[in-house]
């Protein structure tokens, strides 16, 4: 019947995974799709424990939903399947995965890998890690020398791996028959709105590629008239985690960062690196809105000490949530604040019954 959409509205890192968890144990819906890659992770609890996912929608968690990953995916078949190490390129850890897949224990019933998705090599990341992207903040993923080899027509499909071939699926088929039978779809984006390549106002501290609702809906192959809600995530303050991008505003208190750091848990679940911070940006947020189309608001990372409210200039949450909501009704989608988080699980997650 319809699809909601959650995309984030600052630098990334705003607790998309958490609530895209929570929409899918609470939500009506039948299926979760995600247009991924291992450039950008979403993390959720998972049996006691964090899991950074970098390419299964975080509804996973919910047994009873079919989750897809869309044509327009770059997979990297040792950290969806196979599983495996490596050393994290800007902090030199070296890092013990276990593929998604064999995580959550998935079979080709629950899971389904749309026929155009690419494949991320080892070459691929080499030839990244090798780059000067490095130096622009890239984890070293291999996406973008995916993506340059797709463009060259030179692209190595899902469906050519040998363990992934048996997920193989028509994704847009999936979909829209679930919608002509009057089900919902969550669909779960990555990244956030400021590292938009086009209109994010970072370059060239972004990725490649076009952020808003629109964009996102093209990767999975579904046109813009099947929305029924645009769900806008966000924070009190915002992080990065590239070193030299410049960010407005950075909060520079010990106090405040070392909380952000473990209370917030404010370290890139891909890169492993301390995300920088900085102060809520009410202008960011509102061109957020204009490119997103939000229609509701979803705000994490609430459970800040008095110390960390002061130094990002309010008094506490209510006094943000006031001003967040004020600012919102002067766009002209005017979204409705929803959904508020007071921690990390998904127990910390309330969803608002009366507007704002």
């Amino acid at each position: 019947m319809a699809v909601d959409e959650v995309i984030g509205a600052q630098i990334g890192d705003e607790g998309k995974g958490l609530i895209c968890e929570f929409l899918g144990l609470k939500g009506d819906y039948s299926m979760a799709i995600r247009s991924a890659s291992p450039q950008a992770g979403h993390s959720i609890h998972f049996n006691g424990r964090r899991v950074a996912l970098a390419h299964l929608p975080c509804a996973v968690v919910n047994p009873e939903l079919r989750v897809l990953l869309g044509g327009a995916s770059f997979i990297d078949p040792r950290r969806i399947l196979y599983g495996g190490k490596d050393i994290r390129p800007h902090t030199g850890e070296e890092v013990i995965f276990e593929g998604e897949i064999t995580t959550f224990g998935l079979t080709p019933d629950r899971l389904g890998i749309d026929y155009n998705a690419k494949l991320v090599t080892p070459e691929h990341i080499a030839r990244e890690r090798a780059s000067s992207l490095m130096g622009l903040g890239s984890i070293g993923s291999g996406v973008n020398p995916a993506k340059h080899d797709l463009i060259d027509k030179k692209a190595t499909f899902a469906r050519e791996d040998d363990g992934l071939k048996y997920y193989i699926t028509d994704t847009v088929k999936e979909m829209n028959d679930a919608l002509v039978c009057g089900e919902n779809i969550l669909f779960e984006t990555d990244h956030g709105i400021e590292l938009c390549q086009h209109f994010g106002g970072r370059f060239p501290y972004n990725t490649a590629r076009t952020i808003n609702s629109s964009a996102y809906l093209g990767e999975i192959g579904l046109p813009p008239q099947v929305v029924r809600d645009v769900y806008l995530v966000l924070k009190p303050y915002s992080t990065a985690v590239a070193p030299k991008s410049p960010l407005e505003n950075e909060i520079r208190d010990e106090k405040t960062l070392a909380e952000l750091l473990h209370t917030g848990g404010e370290s890139g679940s891909m890169s492993g690196r301390i995300r920088r911070a900085a102060k809520f940006d009410s202008e960011r947020f509102k061109r957020a809105v204009m490119l997103s189309g939000a229609t509701r608001l979803a705000v994490t990372h609430l459970d800040l000490s008095s110390h960390a409210w002061n130094t990002i200039g309010f008094s506490g949450d209510q006094e943000f949530l006031s001003y967040l909501n004020d600012v919102a009704n002067k766009t002209y989608q005017k979204p409705k604040l929803s959904i508020v988080s007071y921690g990390p699980k998904i127990e910390d997650v309330r969803q608002l019954r009366s507007s704002w």
